[in-house]
């Protein structure tokens, strides 16, 4: 019987940890990609490094969790941390905390068995599908949308259905961008999350740069921009000065989807700046406010 038993957990080991997943968060000037994670009890967090000098660094966690704080670097290029605790984590870059930040949500698996949970679509509608192993204790699935991929909404609640295939279709989103999580909810309130999926429709830009903030900037000028970008590269951000001096330039990384970047204006003179953002074979013209 204890041979059987040791057997019987060594195998339930096994699967767990074939079937344990490795998420990328891609660390850049100045952002983690994605920033928001959904992830399940077992599955690893890998930062890779993209550029710049930062790090990733806990700030709440679980409680039985182990904290973190580890350089991502050029010397440093890429950290692992194994999820074993369920429940909410922060964290930051400690050198740029103010703009850095990431949430990781992890849940465990519950024996309803939530999987395959696709989005697709075209540009009128998204299609939405996922499957359970079982109906037994599902009190409800919440189906939710967000349009940055870090702030969601519930746009739809599913019962259970003895056929465990569900497929619903949102045609109300009208972002070029959109967002999908799934949470399922059973009879004791516990919760699962799947992973977060983008709908993309193909329809143009109507801007790059969808934030600019604070507008008007006090010193020492820490501009957050937020922008979109249907490439992977790098967005060219200009300061313009009154006299239409060029004051400085950066870069910053882009990818596909909602991107979210810091910057530094420096100690200037109260005034109207105006930045140029130039992507691909875009550019918007921005004014900017020193107080």
């Amino acid at each position: 019987m204890k041979k059987f038993t040791l057997f019987t957990a060594f195998i339930i080991c096994s699967f767990s940890v074939i079937n344990a997943t490795i998420i990328t968060v891609k660390v850049s000037d100045f952002q983690f990609k994605p920033a928001t994670v959904n992830a399940k009890v077992g599955d690893t967090i890998r930062w890779l490094w993209k550029n710049g000098i930062h790090t990733t660094t806990s700030v709440t966690i679980p409680a039985g969790a182990t904290a973190w704080n580890r350089p991502v670097d050029s010397a440093h290029r890429n950290f692992r941390y194994r999820l074993k605790v369920a429940g909410k984590y922060t964290y930051q870059c400690t050198f740029h905390f103010t703009v850095m930040k990431g949430t990781l949500n992890i849940t465990s698996a519950l024996d309803a068995g939530l999987n395959d949970f696709v989005v697709s679509g075209d540009d009128l509608k998204a299609l939405l599908s996922w499957k359970t192993n079982t109906s037994k204790d599902v009190a409800y699935f919440s189906v939710q949308r967000s349009t940055d991929g870090d702030n969601f909404r519930e746009i739809q609640r599913i019962m259970p259905s003895p056929g465990n295939l569900y497929s619903i279709a949102d045609n109300t989103a009208t972002a070029k961008y959109t967002y999908y999580q799934l949470q399922m909810v059973d009879t004791k309130g516990n919760i699962e999350y799947t992973d977060i999926q983008m709908h993309t429709r193909n329809i143009a830009l109507d801007k790059i740069v969808t934030s600019l903030s604070p507008n008007p900037i006090t010193r020492p000028g820490h501009l957050m921009i937020q922008f979109n970008s249907d490439i992977e590269g790098s967005m060219r951000v200009q300061l313009f000065g009154p006299d239409g001096r060029l004051i400085k330039e950066q870069n910053m990384s882009a990818s596909k989807g909602i991107n979210n970047g810091h910057f530094h204006m420096g100690d200037l003179s109260p005034g109207s700046y105006y930045i140029l953002c130039t992507l691909g074979t875009r550019t918007e013209k921005h004014t900017v406010i020193m107080k």
